[in-house]
């Protein structure tokens, strides 16, 4: 009976692993993409000329976009509380990236293996397009994509999305690697930098800050939405790992502080040497 009782349990345990370790997350990053994409899709402005019955009125996506309060603030606002749920909701079940930018950075900390890296990405580009997808159906008109104009300033959005991608991923990290970070208010603090990222970025057409994102409604709008569509990418995932490298390095805890760790290695093998020394005589 015992026997058979150990032979169960070694094959449920690593059924269990697997399924807690692999399908779990990968799960968790299609659907937080998919409910990230398909919010904002569903919130954003018009492709199109809209009629309001009760105001009488057509108000055209020139006019949505000169208003600030709508095509500014709102946008950044509805982005912003959107990433703060989704790690509040996931926050027991797994650490939610929904951004490969954010995947580039936790590679480098050292908190999502390489392996996984590749999957977590697939995943999130399959829940941004079927968001966008399904947010389009519902709409019955294409979905805005992320647009980099062909007179826009590339080199000031890239860097741009450099910083204020990165600005996330160092918030990410500081309520990921502390294990002892007890700050509530740590995923609203992530949310924000959504927040202000957006702004940041909005007058010289920078604020894409997730890659993902942008990718389900890209693929489904075709043509001039794929213009540099390689800034948002290279610059996205190029602060996520500067950041996280910059995090390591001076802001980690002391257990895992890149700085600290330089010499170390040769400091006690040095000091395992004369030891060994010391005992001979």
């Amino acid at each position: 009976m015992t026997d058979s009782k150990s032979s169960l349990d070694r094959k449920e345990c690593p059924r269990r692993a697997l399924f807690y370790s692999f399908f779990v997350p990968l799960l968790a990053e299609f659907f937080t993409t998919f409910l990230h994409t398909f919010w904002g899709s569903m919130a954003g402005s018009p492709s199109s000329p809209t009629y309001y019955k009760q105001l009488n009125t057509t108000v055209t996506p020139q006019e949505w976009a000169a208003d600030y309060l709508v095509s500014g603030l709102m946008p950044a606002l509805q982005a912003g509380f959107s990433v703060w749920m989704l790690i509040v909701g996931f926050f027991k079940i797994s650490v939610v990236h929904f951004n490969p930018a954010i995947s580039v950075g936790f590679v480098v900390s050292g908190d999502l293996s390489w392996t996984m890296f590749v999957p977590y990405v697939i995943m999130q580009c399959l829940g941004a397009i079927l968001g966008a997808f399904i947010a389009q159906e519902l709409r019955g008109e294409t979905i805005t994509p992320f647009y980099i104009n062909d007179d826009a300033n590339i080199v000031a959005i890239f860097f741009c999305e450099v910083i204020t991608t990165g600005v996330i991923m160092f918030y990410a990290l500081v309520t990921v690697v502390d294990k002892t970070y007890d700050q509530a208010t740590g995923p609203l603090a992530i949310g924000m930098t959504v927040f202000q990222g957006i702004l940041a970025g909005k007058w010289i057409g920078a604020g894409c800050l997730n890659p993902a994102r942008w990718m389900g409604p890209a693929l489904l709008a075709g043509g001039a939405a794929w213009n540099y569509h390689w800034v948002l990418w290279l610059g996205d995932c190029l602060g996520g790992l500067i950041f996280a490298v910059f995090y390591m390095t001076f802001f980690a805890p002391a257990d895992r502080a890149w700085i600290l760790k330089f010499g170390s290695t040769s400091d006690t093998k040095q000091a395992e040497a004369e030891e060994l020394v010391e005992s001979k005589f």
